[in-house]
This record gives structure tokens, C-alpha cells and sequence, in this order.
């Protein structure tokens, strides 16, 4: 017992002095040091990560893609922002395995930034909100079921469709997915062209708040075969009300850019 409070004393001075020297845009910037990165931005919502991405890296070519018809405009503003170089490309689809301009897709009043294709979880054990809801009776949680999994049809496409449009060689520098559990049909999606990545950027969501969740397994069956390995979890958001994990944010590296 006192070597592992030894040993655990020593992994938070070591991780106190990583925190005073990295964060993820440094973390990203040491791997990805090409002043002018191709990014890929899939579930760009209102725009604010093309905003980080540009102030990384201000000669980024960045491609969005935002299925949210209330997201467009801010996305269109955000691009004209950076329209001197024509440097943002602003795609009005979702991201998938299966092309389809019928794809069911839910959105929610309470924040355009948790909309996706998997169901917010009435039923959830991990949402903070519901529970709290729930004590306060059956009216205040159907008031609030009712701003909730709005359906809609949007427009689906495949990102090796996409690239091969482009250039069929085409290397994308950094590819950043926040999708909210859709994250394996996005990997998918990219077929054999996923080598072409250097750099990912992927949320995992671990909690039931949506009616799908996820595992390491769920990513890393695309990830390792295509060549990449995990290098840092760069962010753990924890739950106070359970102490569970609920998700993180994952930076996968493929292999050649480790030699």
C-alpha cells in the first residue's frame, strides 16, 4: 500500500508538470508543424473550431462539414472571416458510411452542439439534468422530452467520395470528428482513404445520455488497421453526480508521422 501512494504521488507530480507544459492546441501543434495543414472539420457546428484551427495555424485550409441548417450561417460568417485566401470550405452535409440525402437526424432547442444522429436517452442513468427532472415529477420531464429529438431528413456522404472528387493522393494534415457517437460511421465512410490522415481528433462518448454509446473499440477497429495509434487523451470530462467517465477527446497519430 505505501509503494502504490508512493507511486501515485509520483504520477500527479508528473502529470502537474505536463499540464504547466501542454495543452491540446500544443499537443497538436508539436505533431502537425506545416504552417499550412489541410484539416478536416467533421460536426463543425457553429464555426468555433474553425476559429481555434485558424489561430493555430493561420494558413490552414479547412474543410467543414454541418448538416444543421442553424448552423450555417454562423459557419458562413466564420468563413468569410478567412475568405482572403478562400481558405474555408463550407460543406452543408453530414458525414457517413452510407450516402443518402434521407438520413433521420435529431436535433435538440437546448444546443445545436449535442445533435446527431443517435437519440438523446430519456431514460438515461448518467444525465445530470434528468435525474434532477425526474424528482421534480413526470410534467417537468416531459417539458423538457419536448425540446428534445426533434427529426429532421439530411444529406449523407461518403469522405472518400468526397476526396476522391478532389485529388485520389490527397493527405489531409489533421481530421477532427466531433459527431456525438456517429463517430465509427464517419471512419467508415473514409474507406482505405483513412491512411491518408495524419493527425485525429476524435470524442468518444462513454455515458448513456444519448440511446448509443461507445468504446475504444468502436474507433480503433478503423484506426489501428489504417495505421494509427493512440497518443493522448487531451481532454476527460467526469460525472460529479456518479464518478463515472461520461467522455474524452482522443488524438490518434498514424505511424509515419512517429518515425
Amino acid at each position: 500500500m505505501k509503494t502504490k501512494t508512493k507511486n501515485q504521488g509520483k504520477n500527479e507530480e508528473r502529470s502537474l508538470e505536463y499540464y504547466n507544459k501542454w495543452d491540446t492546441e500544443k499537443t497538436l501543434k508539436n505533431l502537425i508543424k506545416k504552417s499550412d495543414p489541410l484539416i478536416f472539420d467533421v460536426g463543425a457546428n457553429n464555426g468555433s473550431s474553425v476559429n481555434d484551427f485558424k489561430a493555430w495555424w493561420p494558413e490552414s485550409h479547412i474543410h467543414c462539414f454541418e448538416p444543421q441548417k442553424e448552423c450555417l450561417q454562423d459557419l458562413l460568417d466564420t468563413a468569410a472571416l478567412y475568405d482572403g485566401a478562400g481558405s474555408v470550405k463550407i460543406n452543408s452535409v453530414a458525414v457517413g458510411s452510407v450516402p443518402t440525402k434521407e438520413a433521420t437526424f435529431y436535433t435538440h432547442d437546448i444546443n445545436s452542439g449535442i445533435s446527431g444522429f443517435n437519440k438523446i436517452n430519456m431514460e438515461s442513468k448518467d444525465s445530470i439534468n434528468l435525474n434532477k427532472l425526474s424528482e421534480q415529477g413526470h410534467s417537468a420531464k416531459q417539458q423538457y422530452a419536448d425540446t428534445l429529438n426533434h427529426d429532421r431528413k439530411v444529406e449523407v456522404i461518403r469522405l472518400d467520395d468526397y476526396v476522391n472528387a478532389i485529388d485520389t493522393n490527397l493527405n489531409i494534415d489533421f481530421l477532427k470528428i466531433d459527431t456525438q457517437g456517429f463517430e465509427p460511421e464517419v471512419f467508415d465512410g473514409f474507406g482505405d482513404k483513412l491512411s491518408n490522415v495524419n493527425v485525429v481528433l476524435t470524442e468518444l462518448l462513454f455515458f448513456d445520455f444519448y440511446e448509443r454509446s461507445l468504446s475504444f473499440s468502436d474507433v480503433e477497429f478503423y484506426l489501428l488497421r489504417s495505421g494509427f495509434s493512440i497518443y493522448d487523451i487531451s481532454h476527460i470530462s467526469k460525472n460529479p453526480m456518479n464518478g463515472r467517465t461520461d467522455w474524452v477527446d482522443v488524438i490518434y497519430v498514424h505511424e509515419r508521422m512517429l518515425r
